[in-house]
């Protein structure tokens, strides 16, 4: 019987040791960090489709041919307060807002699994943070959404660098 994956375990890496110009496929999971505590995540891919219609087309239904792609990542999580020693292990929403305001670009990753390498379904590359909302409800968890606009190609886990 096939087993469906449990979206519960799936968490948002990011990397801003690795340089941003290493090949996709050199990409390993050596210096990506954890982004916590988020209630979701998601990857979004997109394609500009050329419309190619004209009055030559069969039975008068649109075509298109492949356009431009494009993709994003989305997450909302829960702020997290780190704790002693946590500094350089996790990533927070304060981190998540310094990495917006500076507009610097990294290497992101959705990983199916907390050992990421056994993972199912990986999705990472280059991309920034274009927008951060931060929102204090009253007598509620304090939260944090970011939408990171990928740079260049998306990957996945059969281009993941695995070597040891």
């Amino acid at each position: 019987k096939d087993m469906g994956i449990n979206a519960r375990q799936s968490i948002l890496y990011v990397d801003v040791t690795t340089p941003i110009t290493t090949a996709g496929t050199a990409v390993t999971m050596a210096n990506f960090i954890p982004v916590l505590c988020l209630t979701s995540v998601g990857f979004d891919g997109t394609t500009s489709a050329i419309d190619s219609t004209s009055k030559c087309t069969p039975n008068g239904f649109a075509e298109s041919i492949d356009g431009v792609k494009g993709w994003t990542i989305s997450a909302e999580g829960q702020a997290y307060a780190k704790a002693v020693g946590e500094t350089a292990t996790v990533k927070n929403h304060n981190d998540i807002f310094k990495l917006w305001r500076s507009g610097t670009p990294a290497w992101w990753m959705i990983a199916d699994q907390t050992d990421a390498e056994d993972s199912l379904t990986i999705r990472y590359g280059v991309g920034r943070i274009d927008s951060d909302s931060d929102a204090f409800p009253n007598n509620d968890l304090q939260t944090f959404t970011p939408s990171i606009t990928g740079i260049g190609e998306a990957f996945d886990q059969d281009d993941l660098d695995k070597t040891p």
